[in-house]
């Protein structure tokens, strides 16, 4: 039996070397597909709603997200997918097939590629309840590229509707390590390769607030060091592409919360950093926007600014003061000039850094660092 060989995508994801992973997931890891949250009605199914993250504010409600902004047209959809550079869109919910948002999927699919091309890939996520022959045809038409199913045992067969319709054909499911859903698993990843499924992605199992109870009751604990991991469910994975790849021609992909809740959003955040930066701005690594702050008593502030133009000869676009702070770049801030004139004139600075929004609903401050605090902490105090 040939040894199955996995990789480590840069994202932290693992895959069989030699099978590569789905089109739609190598957008989502390099931060360029806008994730387009229908709506959080679901049907509720019995298999996966008791481990759901969606959260008590998306669920049940009638509210629609691109990425992390709520939107009420298409053209908002468009506006965000144009702000990060996308190249594609997953559609996510809720349930994006359900008699209630089928035709609104469609009506987005259909705007989004005559806006964006038929290059623009987008792909969508199903529990498959009632899925139908005539609804793959109709998200063929429509123009989606691929379909990922999260089907219960008793909906596994209407995957087969979807082949065929020039669509990729998938299904993405956690990895449950518990004996019983790995069995059910291992015969699902079977069945899936007799049929000539495309792909399988599996995720690691996920504990977060909304789920954490229903997790606690039934036994699953979190790994230690992480945020939302659940114990063992990673290495389950792993060993279960090792144990049945090589039975199966599938693509199989495992996808890391790490990848999820961090490569992903990074990247992303980086694309949007790009586009709404102010010149007194910086962007991290992590995508985040920083900036040099300074607060104090108006009229020195005044008496700050007016140095900052006539004196130290910094150009107006990298200083923006409306008498309440002075915003500047970072890098002109930590300068020992500049910390002597705060403390001659009794003013306080800090490096902030916010998340990539200009609307204050959506923008948050994640770090608020006294300079010469920052100095030190990032070994700008070093010779």
């Amino acid at each position: 039996m040939k040894k199955i060989s996995l990789t480590k995508s840069e994202g932290d994801t693992y895959f069989i070397k030699s099978r590569d992973i789905p089109k739609g997931c190598k957008y989502c890891l390099k931060g360029s597909k806008v994730v387009l949250f229908l709506n959080g009605i679901c049907q509720k199914p019995d298999h996966c709603s008791w481990y759901c993250p969606i959260s008590e504010e998306r669920r049940d409600n009638n509210q629609t997200y691109a990425n992390e902004i709520e939107i009420t047209s298409k053209e908002e959809l468009i506006k965000e997918i144009n702000m990060i550079n996308a190249q594609g869109m997953s559609i996510t919910g809720g349930e994006t097939l359900s008699d209630l948002n089928f035709e609104r999927t469609i009506d987005y699919i259909k705007y989004t590629k005559n806006k964006k091309g038929k290059k623009f890939h987008i792909h969508l996520y199903t529990n498959g309840i009632n899925f139908s022959e005539e609804k793959a045809e109709k998200l063929s038409i429509a123009g989606l590229d691929e379909i990922r199913f999260h089907p219960s045992k008793e909906e596994w067969a209407n995957i087969e509707k979807a082949l065929n319709k020039h669509m990729a054909v998938g299904v993405e499911v956690p990895v449950i390590p518990e004996n019983e859903k790995l069995k059910e698993l291992e015969q699902l990843i079977l069945y899936l390769n007799t049929i000539g499924v495309d792909f399988i992605n599996l995720n690691e199992f996920e504990y977060c607030f909304p789920n954490s109870e229903s997790l606690k009751e039934r036994g699953f604990q979190l790994k230690k060091g992480t945020i939302a991991t659940v114990v063992d469910s990673k290495e389950t994975g792993l060993n279960l592409i090792r144990s049945i790849g090589s039975k199966v021609s599938l693509k199989m992909h495992f996808c890391t919360i790490r990848a999820k809740d961090y490569f992903q959003l990074k990247n992303r955040y980086i694309r949007r950093a790009k586009n709404i930066r102010l010149a007194y701005e910086v962007i991290n690594e992590e995508g985040l926007i920083i900036y040099g702050q300074i607060e104090g008593n108006q009229k020195e502030l005044d008496e700050l600014y007016k140095i900052l133009l006539n004196k130290l000869k910094i150009q107006d676009k990298l200083i923006s003061y409306n008498r309440i702070n002075i915003k500047l770049p970072f890098y002109i801030s930590i300068k020992e000039e500049f910390l002597s004139l705060l403390e001659n004139y009794n003013l306080k600075g800090f490096i902030v850094e916010i998340t990539p929004f200009r609307h204050l609903k959506y923008q948050q401050i994640t770090e608020k660092t006294p300079i010469k605090l920052f100095k030190e902490e990032y070994g700008f105090d070093r010779s």
